[in-house]
Order: C-alpha cells, then sequence, then structure tokens
C-alpha cells in the first residue's frame, strides 16, 4: 500500500468522524462538552496533517517512516482522549471540575454555577450500540493507531 494511500483513508476516516459529530450536534441535539470539542480539535489536526501530506508526499525528502509515524501519533492521541473522556462517562475517574455534574454548594454557589459549563462531561449525550461517540473514538482512534504502527513495522506491506 502506497504510503499516500495512508494518509488518504486517515483524512477520509477523520472526516467522516468529525462530520459526524457535527451533524449530530446540530441535527440531533446532542451538544458537545468541553472534552468533546478537544476531542474535535485532535480530528482537525489528524485531517490538516493528513491533507499537507497528501500534496507534499513526493515533494519532500522527509523519511516517510517519520511522517507515518507522525500521523500515528496524532491518532493514539485522539484515541487517548477518547478513553480519557469514555472514561469520566463510566465513572472510572473524574474529569475536570467545570466538567462534571457535581455541584459544590457553598456561600459562592451562584459563581461556580456561572462559571462551569452547560454540557457535563460525565453525562453521555448519544449512545450508537451501547457506546458513547467518545467511546467509539477511542476505539477507531486506537484501530488507526494500531494499523499504522502495522504498516510501519511490516516492510512487506507498506511500499516506502
Amino acid at each position: 500500500m502506497p504510503i499516500s494511500s495512508v494518509f488518504k483513508i486517515s483524512f477520509i476516516i477523520s472526516s467522516l468522524m468529525l462530520i459526524s459529530a457535527l451533524y449530530l450536534e446540530y441535527f440531533h441535539g446532542a451538544l458537545p462538552c468541553d472534552l468533546c470539542i478537544t476531542q474535535r480539535w485532535f480530528h482537525g489536526v489528524i485531517i490538516t496533517y493528513s491533507l499537507i501530506i497528501i500534496f507534499i508526499i513526493n515533494k519532500i525528502s522527509i523519511s516517510k517512516k517519520l511522517l507515518l509515524f507522525g500521523g500515528g501519533l496524532l491518532w493514539l492521541l485522539s484515541s487517548v482522549a477518547g478513553l480519557y473522556h469514555f472514561g469520566i462517562e463510566m465513572s472510572f475517574w473524574t474529569g475536570p471540575d467545570g466538567c462534571s455534574s457535581n455541584i459544590d454548594f457553598s456561600k459562592d454557589t451562584l459563581t461556580y454555577l456561572l462559571n462551569k459549563s452547560p454540557i457535563k462531561c460525565d453525562e453521555v449525550m448519544f449512545e450508537i450500540f451501547g457506546l458513547s461517540l467518545a467511546g467509539w473514538n477511542a476505539l477507531a482512534s486506537l484501530f488507526i493507531f494500531l494499523l499504522t504502527i502495522i504498516l510501519l513495522f511490516n516492510k512487506r506491506l507498506m511500499k516506502i
């Protein structure tokens, strides 16, 4: 498989994931929390990186393996962000204070509530087959990362 095909696939998958999230937000009311927005930024970076590599792959002298490693690293970071968010949704760990459903009732409760995000990171807004969007993002991103690593270390599959 040519390395340019890997980046085309990366571009398409990340674009579909981002478009799906935007579609669910604007047409089905699945409003994003702060961590959802962070995951979208990772996909924006993956899309941009993939697009740049697609256009300059044959015009640069940088190692193709290094470029592939960079793409794999971005997918790994996207997976970690999705896993972190998924863990918060499943109550495996707590997330940022401004992104949880817990309310601190004190003398400054109003100020506290005004500074919090209205969408909570620990509440699942939308599920597909029993898994939240953060869970799907973590799985898909991890899958693409693993494929990238397999291609990186298997010379028979990769034409570099």
